[in-house]
């Protein structure tokens, strides 16, 4: 099950208190950057949960 981002919530990487962290941890490159806004690519993503556990936001979850 791929991970869904509440881009209400994310803040967008320029307001992120670390600076989109779950796209520069994502081994699998799911988690893209596209102009400013963190985007996910389903099928990349392998359920590791990292991005889950590192967003400060809690911007991120299961779908």
């Amino acid at each position: 099950m791929a991970v869904k981002i509440d881009s209400d919530a994310c803040g967008h990487i320029e307001n992120c208190p670390v600076q989109g962290l779950c796209v520069k941890i994502c081994e699998q490159g799911a988690l893209i950057e596209e102009n400013g806004d963190v985007s996910i690519i389903a099928e990349k993503c392998d359920d590791c949960d990292l991005c889950i556990q590192n967003c400060p936001n809690q911007a991120i979850s299961k779908a």
